[in-house]
This record gives structure tokens, C-alpha cells and sequence, in this order.
């Protein structure tokens, strides 16, 4: 295994080198600024600040009460109005989490400070305008780790750029967010998706006051990657979000990586047996940073722990039971889509190990949520058919590893959302400096933000197209600008995929048909 940090393993798959002066959330090193620009809401005036690139910022900004003491594993609680002001100047904490280092995991060479009372989110615009489009991002990290102001996700690059307004979340994680006591102590019973209440939490605050801060409240798009694009899935077929955005950017991840209650819940004894706890009292007892210190143990010592444990249980009150199901029935009707996955997904993970998809092989149960539910067939007999008479090599194994888990389930979702409501896909192909990456996970984040280092600058038409592009679906639902071709509405007949590459952007029909034909099976008999 790698030495990594999560933001070195994120960094250098999306940037290619381990890179020690990223640019990203304030370009000018900056993040301070004398011109005060206070915006009243009816829970606080927030005294923002302007950059001297004209950049207004919020940051901080706490969307719901601090979810500690006894609101520690309880759904978010709505913040009281008042009338006093709030220095919106320094960012939130981070919320708690693994410092991720993969061999040595309680060091790490970028401490942000982390706090249980973590609900906040950041702003970002430029100008006077009122009524612009809104974009509210969520950030990846397997729902274990992350958080709003990782310097990949760079606010003030973004709306340099185009003019929106950018909000970026925080969220709870791992086993403040997603440890499901339910079936321990019924008093918790939605505590398996607390993140993702936190997410419709912040989305709500978002829609209730960002027109203070220049925004349309009628047009909030929501986007996200990986676990961000997971969640953004989520949101769309989640009755309490109905109404409170109109249009998804789902980047890499989509509505098949959930855990079934029975399997969250053994997740939550087993963390349980491990801290020696005998109920959910004995860890509300614990601080915030023993909890901490003890996930962090557990992840790395933990039996068969392993990252995908924390997705959100889906367990029919909150979350739909079946999300892809829901998705199917028109669960998300009326809210478009454009949405799309890298080439070659799973390539980051041999950061970690370049032994990645022998580890998967030998047990891809642990690792594909998919494969964990389809019982009909083994996972080699669905490779092996896969195939067709193809010969069995490590690169045709990865092919089928990032078709099955990653585009050929976007592409469904794609598919069953274009019933209800337009959408638009696309395929990210540009590729790594690093080869054996390819057009890996991540790799889209420096170009979506336009974040770059000492060593590496993202192709910058790439870069114009990419924000170009998700400005204009988020202003107005189609995605057409001067930087691309025109592009085709997704459906079932008419499968229009654009490739974003550096080398220029097409627009594809039945780019993937084949694979989608071969594979949707394992979603769909499940």
C-alpha cells in the first residue's frame, strides 16, 4: 500500500503527481479581505467579504443546530431566527473523520480542524446580479470522509468564471452520519442516513435564503461526485427534498450504492463489539474525539472493515427501499439530469494498490455493492459471459469492473430518468499523466473547479467547456453553449453520450450500448 493521505490519493489521481501548492480555494493565497460584505437573512446578518479578484465570499455558515450533546445521532434540527450578526470569514470545521492515512492512519500532512458541530456551508458569487442560477455542491470520500472546503473544490475559481452562485455543504460522516442503531435502540432509527438528512437540511436552508446572496431560489441545481454523486442521486427520489431543486449534476456515482438495513446494522454491532459497546448509551458517552480515534481504529483494524460500509440504509421511511426502483417508477419526475462517469473509474484505486482488481476478484462482494445482490449468477459467470469468447487479461477484467459498477448503472439511471424528465450524459475520457491510471475517478475535479499545482494545469478548453457547459444546464436545464456541440437528449432510443476531451468534445450515439445490452441484467433481476 501507498504512504497516501485521502487528499494525496485524491490529488494525485486527479492531478497526477503529489503536488505541494494546489491552487484552488483562493487563488491569490488570500483568503482574508478588508471589504465586508454583510447579507441579512432571518437567521442572522452574515458578514461575508470580497477578494481582490471581486470574489464574494460566506463561509461558515451554520444551516442547521450543532448536532451534539443529546442531538448526536438525530435528524438535524432547524436553526432559530435572529437578529444578530455572524463574522462569515473562516471556514467551518471539518466534519469528524479518519485522517485516512492508509498505513499509518492517525497521522496526516493536512490537519483541518474537525468538530462535531460541523452543519455549515460556503458561498460563493461575484457582482450585483440577482436571480442567478444556483449550484450546491457535494463532496465525495466513500461517506466516510470529505468536506466543503478541500482545495479541489474551489468556489471562487468557479464563479470567476460563469456567473452563479456556488454553495458548498458539509455533511456528517461514517459513524456520525451513517451507523445504523436502529434495530439497538429504536430511538435512532434514522440515524443509518443522518448525512443525507444533513443534506436535505442544507438544501432547504439554501432554498429559504439564497436569495440575499443573489440567488434564484427556483433554480437551484444540485451536483456532486462519487459519494457526492451518489447523494445527489438519492436526493432526487427522496419525498422530503420534493421541490427544493429542479436540476442534478450527478458526476460518477449513482443510485445502486446504498446498504440494506440487515447489512448496515450488522456494521453498526459489529462497530459496537469492537469499541466494547454494549448499547447506544455507552457511546454517547464517549467525546466526539475518542468516537474519532475509535473509527479510525476500527477501519484499519477492524475485521473485514472496509470503506463501503457507511453508504446510507435504505430502508423505505426516509430513503426508498429500492432508489433504483424508485428511480424506474418516476420517483425523480420532472427534474433533469446531466450526468456521466470518467472512463475508466476504478484505475484510481491502484494508488492504493496496483494489485486493486486482484483484491477485487478475489472477493468483489466486498467491493460492488451490485455483485453483493445479484445471486442468480457468481461474479465470474457474469465476467465470463461478459467476455464472449474475449480473452480473460487484466485490462479486459478492469473494462468489466467499470462498465458493471460504474457507467452501465449511470447509464441506466440515465435511462430510466429520461421517461420523466430530459437528460443529458456524457463519458469524461481525458486521461491521466500517470498512464496506468487512464481516465480514472476523480480525475474530472481539477477541470470541474479549475484547480492546478506546481506541476500540473488542466487542459484549459477542457476546463472552459466542463464550467461553460454545467453553468448553462444550470441556468437553464439544456446544457448547449458555444464551447461544444450541440447535444442530444439521453433516452433509450436514442443513447447521445458526449465525450469531454481535451482534444475536442463529440457527441456520440450508442457509444455503449453493447456493454449496456450485455450487463443491465445484474441491476435489473436483482
Amino acid at each position: 500500500m501507498t504512504n497516501l493521505t485521502r487528499r494525496d490519493f485524491i490529488k494525485t489521481a486527479a492531478l497526477s503527481f503529489l503536488a505541494a501548492n494546489t491552487v484552488g480555494l483562493f487563488p491569490n493565497g488570500k483568503v482574508f479581505a478588508a471589504n465586508d460584505c454583510p447579507v441579512k437573512t432571518r437567521y442572522s446578518t452574515f458578514n461575508g467579504f470580497v477578494d481582490e479578484n471581486g470574489v464574494k465570499a460566506w463561509l461558515g455558515i451554520p444551516y442547521a443546530q450543532p448536532p451534539v450533546g443529546k442531538l448526536r445521532w438525530q435528524a438535524p434540527q432547524p436553526l432559530k431566527p435572529s437578529d444578530k450578526t455572524f463574522e462569515a470569514k473562516e471556514f467551518g470545521p471539518t466534519p469528524m473523520q479518519a485522517l485516512m492515512k492508509l498505513e499509518k492512519p492517525l497521522e496526516d500532512d493536512d490537519y483541518t480542524p474537525q468538530n462535531e458541530d460541523c452543519l455549515t456551508l460556503n458561498i460563493f458569487t461575484r457582482g450585483n446580479g440577482k436571480n442567478k442560477p444556483v449550484m450546491v455542491w457535494i463532496y465525495g470520500g466513500a461517506f466516510v470522509g470529505g468536506y466543503a472546503n478541500e482545495e479541489l473544490y474551489s468556489g471562487p475559481n468557479f464563479v470567476s468564471a460563469q456567473d452563479v452562485v456556488i454553495v458548498l455543504l458539509n455533511y456528517r460522516l461514517n459513524v456520525f452520519g451513517f451507523l445504523n442503531l436502529a434495530s439497538v435502540d429504536s430511538s435512532f432509527e434514522d440515524s443509518g442516513y443522518l448525512g443525507t438528512k444533513d443534506q436535505v437540511a442544507a438544501v432547504k436552508w439554501v432554498k429559504e435564503n439564497i436569495s440575499a446572496f443573489g440567488g434564484d431560489p427556483d433554480n437551484i441545481t444540485v451536483f456532486g461526485e462519487s459519494a457526492g454523486s451518489i447523494s445527489t442521486m438519492l436526493l432526487t427520489v427522496i419525498p422530503a427534498a420534493k421541490g427544493l431543486f429542479n436540476k442534478v449534476i450527478p458526476q460518477s456515482g449513482h443510485l445502486d450504492f446504498y446498504s440494506e438495513p440487515e447489512i448496515s446494522a450488522q456494521v453498526a454491532e459489529k462497530f459496537m463489539a469492537f469499541v466494547g459497546a454494549k448499547k447506544v448509551g455507552d457511546l454517547m458517552k464517549k467525546s466526539a474525539v475518542e468516537l474519532q480515534q475509535l473509527y479510525e481504529k476500527y477501519l484499519y483494524t477492524g475485521k473485514d472493515s472496509n470503506l463501503a460500509e457507511f453508504a446510507p440504509t435504505c430502508d423505505g421511511k426516509f430513503l426508498p427501499k429500492d432508489p433504483f426502483k424508485a428511480l424506474k417508477d418516476g420517483g425523480a419526475r420532472g427534474i433533469k439530469f446531466l450526468t456521466g462517469t470518467t472512463a475508466d473509474e476504478w484505475r484510481a484505486f491502484l494508488l492504493g494498490d496496483e494489485n486493486f482488481f486482484g483484491i477485487y476478484r478475489k472477493n468483489p462482494g466486498k467491493i460492488s455493492p451490485v455483485l453483493r445482490r445479484y445471486k442468480a449468477k457468481t461474479p465470474e459467470e457474469i465476467y465470463k459471459s461478459w467476455l464472449n469468447g474475449r480473452p480473460d487479461t487484466d485490462d479486459n477484467y478492469a473494462d468489466f469492473t467499470n462498465q458493471l459498477d460504474w457507467r452501465v448503472g449511470q447509464e441506466l439511471s440515465s435511462e430510466y430518468q429520461s421517461k420523466f424528465a430530459d437528460v443529458y450524459f456524457y463519458l469524461f475520457s481525458e486521461p491521466s499523466p500517470i498512464e496506468m491510471l487512464g481516465s480514472c475517478h476523480a480525475l474530472d475535479l481539477p477541470y470541474t473547479f479549475n484547480v492546478s499545482s506546481d506541476l500540473f494545469t488542466p487542459n484549459q478548453n477542457l476546463v472552459k467547456a466542463i464550467q461553460t457547459t454545467w453553468a448553462a444546464f444550470a441556468a437553464t436545464g439544456n446544457p448547449d453553449n458555444e464551447t461544444i456541440p450541440h447535444w442530444e437528449k439521453y433516452s433509450a432510443g436514442n443513447r447521445q453520450t458526449m465525450e469531454l476531451n481535451s482534444k475536442g468534445c463529440v457527441l456520440h450515439k450508442d457509444l455503449n450500448t453493447q456493454n449496456l445490452n450485455a450487463l443491465r441484467y445484474v441491476y435489473e433481476d436483482a
